[in-house]
């Protein structure tokens, strides 16, 4: 896939009726059951397993097992996304907004695929367009409390990228995840406005991952409430996985969302070799399993590393794709049929 040039900011009857009739019944029960059952997270998983070393791992899809590092989000992002002044939901504008959606793609491809999420982005103007400029088709996820969110939204789009919203949620702990971030003890009502009211920051958006939310995304219910306020727009769900607790990907996917989740964080730990080695594991994964989806910052770090190893041949015979394309590959059938489609997937890639 190429990439632009880099744009600056500026039925059949029965003859027992009786026993159709029940035969129905039983159906349609047991298919609410089903639906309860993924809706409070305990999503059919073929298979899940946790560990015994200190690195956990987490199924990341069905029949696939990953490392799982849940102490990068809220340390890591507390430490380093500064806060502005908390906005005002009830002076805003808080109409849905109708997301972008991308034709379907063959289920089914050829080259190993990564993509390339970039988190926090908003705050630092100069570090967003740097990320914007890096020289592949990435997914941006945009904090919508920040002053230029429309403008860098706008930015990333011309640019070819993928925008989320990177929706503040409720950590576990004492780290803020920032202004009007979903929680726990708001109402229902207060839920949906707040997710509306970032919705409107990131215009263009395809869909949302959470910023911090090991304890938000771990309430099926809550979780349930704030999604459903914009799932009528079929958005993108990505579960940041901070947290092995997470229902993300049952809750999204139980109300018919699409729902990825996150592989690897390319810079939970700050120096260059680690987030090399977090690379080179990236691109295993794609080559094992098809793709891999990766989250890193807009740190300097993290981008000058990153530039390196895309100019190097360790990255050759990568495609990087955005959070979209992964998406329509994948969930090509209806999206209440996620689970299936996703193990028929991975069975077809053994």
């Amino acid at each position: 896939m190429s990439k632009p040039d880099f744009a600056p900011l500026k039925a059949r009857h029965s003859a027992i009726p009786a026993f159709a009739g029940a035969l129905a019944a039983a159906v349609y029960l047991l298919g609410g059951v089903v639906f309860s059952v993924a809706s409070k997270g305990d999503f059919p998983s073929f298979s899940v397993a946790i560990a015994d070393s200190p690195d956990h791992h987490q199924s990341v899809r069905v029949s696939r097992i990953r490392d799982f590092d849940s102490a990068e989000s809220e340390e890591v992002e507390a430490r380093t996304v500064s806060l502005e002044t908390p906005i005002d939901i009830a002076a805003s504008n808080m109409s849905p907004v109708v997301l972008a959606g991308a034709a379907p793609q063959p289920a089914l491809v050829s080259r190993p695929q990564i993509v390339l999420v970039i988190d926090d982005v908003g705050l630092d103007v100069a570090a967003a367009e740097r990320v914007m400029a890096l020289p592949v088709p990435l997914t941006v996820a945009i904090l919508p409390y920040a002053e230029s969110s429309t403008e860098l939204a706008a930015l990333a789009r011309l640019n070819g990228h993928d925008v989320l919203l990177h929706m503040p949620m409720e950590p576990v702990g004492l780290a803020d995840p920032g202004p009007n971030a979903l929680r726990i003890g708001l109402s229902d009502a207060d839920l949906q406005a707040r997710l509306r009211w970032a919705m409107s920051r990131v215009p263009g958006a395809i869909g949302l991952n959470n910023h911090m939310g090991s304890r938000f995304t771990a309430d099926p219910r809550a979780l349930r409430v704030a999604l459903s306020a914009v799932s009528h727009t079929n958005p993108l769900f990505l579960d940041s996985l901070t947290t092995g607790e997470s229902r993300g990907r049952a809750v999204a996917a139980g109300l018919g969302l699409r729902a990825l989740e996150r592989d690897i964080f390319l810079d939970h730990e700050p120096n260059a070799a680690a987030i090399e080695a977090r690379l080179a594991e990236a691109a295993e994964l794609a080559r094992e399993d098809g793709f891999a989806v990766v989250i890193g910052h807009p740190h300097t770090l993290t981008l000058d590393t990153l530039t390196a190893w895309l100019e190097s041949p360790a990255s050759r015979g990568i495609d990087f794709v955005t959070a979209s394309t992964l998406a329509d590959q994948l969930f090509v059938a209806e999206p209440g049929l996620q689970a299936s489609v996703v193990e028929g997937i991975d069975r077809g890639a053994e």
